[in-house]
């Protein structure tokens, strides 16, 4: 007798998903652009480059999504089947407060090199909060779609198929395996993309937002990030 396994996009719905993931893409690829021509000082909108970035976040977030669904993992708190109350609790908790904790630690530990080479010139040449708000919400939205939405949540379902036969016949910790590999795998890819400068702090702050996205859903992880980058650059650039 031949045993069917259910394909990996067996009953996804793509119209729902699709729907999804060009919002988020089309959020994250505005913010990108607002950002360059505040950078740039430049008011004409590049739409080459709005597109590209369009279909780059789109494609991201429609395979977070995917992951998401074949993993029974509910990423976005708003749809999290608790109270308005607990909900709030949970972004205070895995959002605002982890943000304004991660900030004020970066600015005491990179304060006395804020000005070094290794810095981004768009960082140094942070003149108004306008500047930072742009800044700190870009780095939010963008990194956290990317290496919590979509590679925690791929590492995340590739290594809960991989333990399933251990976690199946009840071995204890086995189940804690998926969540740690992929916290540690998604953290370890966001510390790299920061450079050897700012690896180890990039690579503990992506523990603690890779924590946030599983107990607060993306809302809280995003929240986290802006808020941590919005006070470091305040605090340390003006």
């Amino acid at each position: 007798m031949v045993t069917s396994h259910p394909y990996f996009f067996q009953g996804i719905n793509f119209k729902k998903l699709l729907r999804i993931a060009f919002s988020l893409g089309l959020t994250a690829a505005l913010i990108n652009s607002l950002t360059d021509m505040n950078t740039h000082r430049v008011q004409s909108l590049d739409w080459l480059e709005l597109l590209q970035n369009l279909s780059l976040y789109a494609s991201c977030c429609l395979l977070a999504l995917v992951f998401a669904e074949r993993t029974s993992m509910e990423s976005f708190l708003i749809r999290r089947e608790t109270t308005w109350p607990m909900k709030g609790l949970l972004l205070l908790c895995f959002g605002l407060i982890p943000g304004g904790v991660m900030g004020i630690t970066y600015h005491r530990l990179f304060a006395p090199y804020r000005f070094s080479s290794r810095v981004p010139v768009r960082v140094r040449a942070i003149e108004s909060h306008y500047d930072t708000f742009l800044l700190s919400l870009r780095a939010a939205v963008t990194e956290e779609l990317v290496f919590r939405f979509l590679l925690l949540t791929a590492f995340f379902y590739i290594l809960k198929r991989i333990f399933r036969p251990l976690i199946d016949q009840g071995f204890g910790m086995t189940r804690w395996i998926p969540f740690l590999f992929s916290l540690l795998l998604s953290s370890l890819l966001f510390g790299l993309v920061h450079g050897t400068y700012g690896f180890m702090i990039a690579f503990l702050a992506g523990i603690g937002l890779g924590i946030a996205y599983f107990r607060g859903g993306l809302e809280s992880a995003i929240v986290a990030h802006f808020l941590a980058d919005f006070f470091f650059f305040n605090m340390t650039y003006l």
